[in-house]
């Protein structure tokens, strides 16, 4: 009942939250019949929830941590959003355990019903842009259902989550869903052998999934293709024709700078450990003083110039009193959530589901307010919703020329390193060009 409810509401705050997000392949979770779907873990309730709503109108169910249903109305809340308690011996002990009959049994009833159930098949929620291995349980739901209701038609869905910035807000979502896999092709085997066909499922499932996320073999080079991908993106759509904002070709690129520093950590791991070097010192310029590559890129020079920076500023004043329009409307619940959830959530993992959760409930809250005291002063209704109206349209503009706004600040400081620091400027360009050329040559 709660889904349906909060369901429209809940679209509307994750398009807000992410500045772009894309299903691919959607088409094969669109389909009658029960349905699992194994899925990566790298951000707690964002991935189930995001991915929920992109997929909209199948209604998903999916697993989540038995401690985290306690006795009561959060049980209630949890459930009634279609969230099933699954027990891992780290979290409940052995009677936790005892508990997963029951969800499995559940589990099964849904699946008869043809309902469709996300599984988090690594077992676990880190934020690392890599497949885990997978669980054994997985296999063990699947199988279980088979044995439980004889379901011919079950599919298990494989999908990739995959995020630009998982921790922050207006980052992307990138959901990348693979061909179904047929377990009816499974039970013939299945019957005669069930422990080595649950595990060569599992060994089949596992490059499956790993093809549809950007995996990288070590964590430790996280930092340093993030700074590649910063890089070397525009020169790289330019060449293979990609655009900007299609989170797919944002996939391949990806993809493709991984597998380049994979492959050179086994084959050139000096050459690889001088441009972590590089990058490293070149970005921690950067930082420094408060710059962008893109401010040094040589393509984008046409327009980091005093002229193009006084338009920039020219468009920040004239649309400054619907900005300010905008703060009113929207300050007081952002930067409550800002402050809640930094104080509160000290795990990354969780930071973006309670920054999404805190701010949808705490927006939802102020625009009430809002609504409530202009009609008590207006005594119009129509006027309140009018006022509410401005206000949610203005806080949009608000959120999208900020990037707008920081960039030109950006541009401004640029010219003024141009101007005091030249030699300083010139150096970071030819550190900018030196990256480039040491990446295609671990090619």
């Amino acid at each position: 009942m709660l889904w349906h409810i909060f369901k429209y509401y809940i679209c509307f705050v994750i398009a807000v939250y992410f500045k772009r997000s894309k299903i691919k392949n959607a088409h094969y979770l669109k389909v009658k019949g029960p349905v699992i779907i194994a899925m990566n873990h790298p951000n707690a309730f964002m991935d189930p929830v995001a991915f929920t709503t992109l997929i909209y109108p199948p209604r998903l169910r999916y697993l989540a941590r038995g401690d985290a249903f306690k006795k009561g109305i959060v049980t209630m809340l949890l459930e009634s959003l279609g969230i099933i308690p699954i027990f891992r011996i780290q979290d409940g002990g052995k009677e936790g355990l005892k508990k997963n009959d029951e969800t499995y049994s559940r589990v099964n009833t849904l699946l008869k019903n043809n309902q469709k159930i996300i599984i988090f098949a690594e077992g676990l929620c880190i934020q690392e842009r890599r497949l885990r291995p997978l669980k054994k349980g997985v296999p063990r739901m699947v199988f279980g259902a088979m044995d439980a209701h004889n379901l011919k038609d079950l599919t298990v869905v494989p999908v990739g989550i995959n995020y630009a910035d998982p921790a922050q807000f207006r980052g992307t979502i990138f959901c990348n869903v693979g061909e179904p896999i047929k377990i009816i092709d499974y039970m013939e085997a299945y019957k005669t052998a069930p422990a080595k066909t649950m595990n060569q499922f599992l060994t089949d499932l596992y490059p499956r999934m790993k093809e549809l996320i950007v995996h990288i073999n070590n964590k430790h080079n996280e930092d340093l293709i993030a700074h590649i991908e910063e890089v070397y993106r525009e020169k790289y759509y330019k060449h293979h024709q990609y655009h900007i904002s299609n989170l797919e070709h944002d996939f391949k690129f990806s993809t493709k700078i991984v597998d380049v520093i994979n492959q050179a950590e086994e084959t050139k791991p000096y050459a690889l450990k001088e441009l972590h070097s590089k990058t490293t010192h070149y970005f921690n310029e950067l930082n420094k003083h408060q710059l962008k590559d893109w401010l040094l890129n040589p393509s984008k020079q046409k327009s980091v110039n005093y002229g193009v920076a006084f338009l920039r500023l020219l468009v920040i004043v004239i649309t400054l009193p619907m900005y300010l329009r905008g703060l009113i409307g929207s300050y007081i619940p952002y930067k409550l959530t800002h402050l809640i959830t930094s104080k509160k959530v000290k795990v990354i993992e969780f930071k973006a589901s309670f920054n999404m959760g805190i701010g949808a409930l705490l927006f939802l809250i102020y625009y009430n307010l809002q609504f409530f005291i202009v009609k008590s002063i207006s005594n119009s209704t129509w006027f309140a919703l009018l006022f509410i109206f401005i206000s949610i349209l203005t806080s949009l503009f608000c959120l999208y020329i900020s990037p707008f706004r920081k960039k030109t600040w950006g541009v401004f400081r640029v010219l003024k390193l141009k101007s005091s620091q030249p030699d300083f400027i010139n150096m970071l360009a030819h550190q900018r060009k030196d990256i480039i050329q040491s990446f295609e040559e671990l090619k």
